[in-house]
């Protein structure tokens, strides 16, 4: 297994792991948590908004290019936000929607689209109802599905809205049956979503799923072995969706994984990760042969191997768990980004793995 190169230190500024090369945007970009990391259709990785201050207590503008091993600063944000969600359009833009601009403030329903072509971000249409902690998905159709979210002290909505980039506008979609934050959403091969899980009360979460299709035609599917919030979930290359971890209280990491098979409508057992994770957006990637890493919620980093039905360890990281970090791919290397520790203190992590490695 290949070495990750990170730099990290603790807020004292006391070396927390091996030192990579030492670059502004380096040191820029690992210093934040609660963002975004979107694959681009050129292969580099977006990173957008997030918090950069300990305690998580506002959020940021800035936005960064990872290529390969390089960073870039680009354009910032329109709105500093982060607990937003971020998905890559047909077009090659990203669309970003809603989060938070910092604590105590309500949720917002602006929008932004980024352009990779000129590096820089244009308004669009906003949401109908501002919300964060949300999901989204792309449709087969070129839409955007934005489903749920938190839109209020210990409120959530069971609405969803989708975003058509042609008009640059949002309408309603239809309701599910129950309201939720902290879940998570993918696409599936035939153009739906699927829509797993969420906090239903505080501290109670739901193993309901259902899959929205670009009619608007809303369906029951199997349940999750597992009721669970604040898990990941990636699409595979086989069509099935893979499920991560979360938490069914806010107290108990699972480290069980599920598997959703579009052709049954079910969920399967895969393999235990060593380590229970939860806050896991934008922590999951798939790899090349069934394989899938997870960084962020938990010890270290994992390689989970589907086929083989096991998970194994990339690397541990000093500092104990890291949540909201992500993880991506760019040029054969797999890139970690950031995450704050249990006292919401920013790791201040980057660090890169070759893929050949693994």
């Amino acid at each position: 297994m290949g070495a990750c190169s990170v730099q990290s230190e603790d807020p004292g500024g006391r070396p927390a792991a091996s030192v990579a090369s030492d670059g502004a945007g380096q040191a820029a970009l690992a210093a934040r948590a609660a963002h975004t990391m979107t694959a681009l259709a050129g292969g580099d990785l977006l990173v957008a908004g997030g918090c950069d201050v300990d305690g998580c207590t506002s959020a940021t503008t800035s936005t960064f290019v990872v290529a390969g091993t390089s960073v870039a600063r680009v354009a910032d944000l329109a709105q500093a936000r982060d607990a937003h969600t971020a998905v890559p359009l047909a077009d090659g833009r990203v669309l970003v929607v809603g989060g938070f601009a910092g604590e105590g403030q309500p949720p917002l329903a602006s929008a932004e689209l980024f352009d990779p072509e000129t590096g820089r971000w244009t308004t669009t249409g906003s949401l109908q109802l501002g919300r964060g902690g949300h999901a989204a998905a792309l449709l087969g159709d070129g839409r955007v599905l934005v489903v749920r979210g938190w839109i209020g002290p210990s409120t959530y909505t069971n609405t969803t809205e989708i975003y058509d980039p042609r008009s640059g506008g949002f309408i309603a979609g239809p309701r599910l049956p129950v309201a939720a934050d902290g879940l998570a959403a993918a696409p599936l091969p035939e153009g739906c979503a699927l829509v797993v899980g969420g906090q239903i009360h505080s501290q109670v979460a739901t193993d309901r799923a259902v899959t929205i299709c670009p009619d608007g035609r809303l369906h029951q599917v199997g349940n999750l072995r597992t009721a669970r919030f604040k898990h990941g979930v990636v699409a595979l290359d086989s069509g099935q969706v893979f499920v991560v971890g979360g938490t069914p209280d806010d107290a108990t990491l699972l480290t069980s994984t599920e598997r959703y098979d579009p052709a049954t409508h079910r969920f399967s057992p895969g393999p235990d990760m060593l380590s229970g994770r939860y806050k896991l957006t934008d922590s999951v990637v798939a790899l090349p042969g069934d394989r899938v890493v997870v960084a962020g919620g938990g010890e270290g980093v994992e390689l989970i191997d589907l086929s083989a039905g096991r998970s194994t360890a990339i690397t541990q990281l000093e500092g104990g768990r890291r949540s909201f970090s992500t993880v991506g791919v760019t040029e054969g290397q797999l890139v970690l980004v950031g995450g704050y520790e249990e006292s919401i203190r920013l790791s201040r992590t980057y660090g890169t793995v070759p893929v050949a490695d693994l």
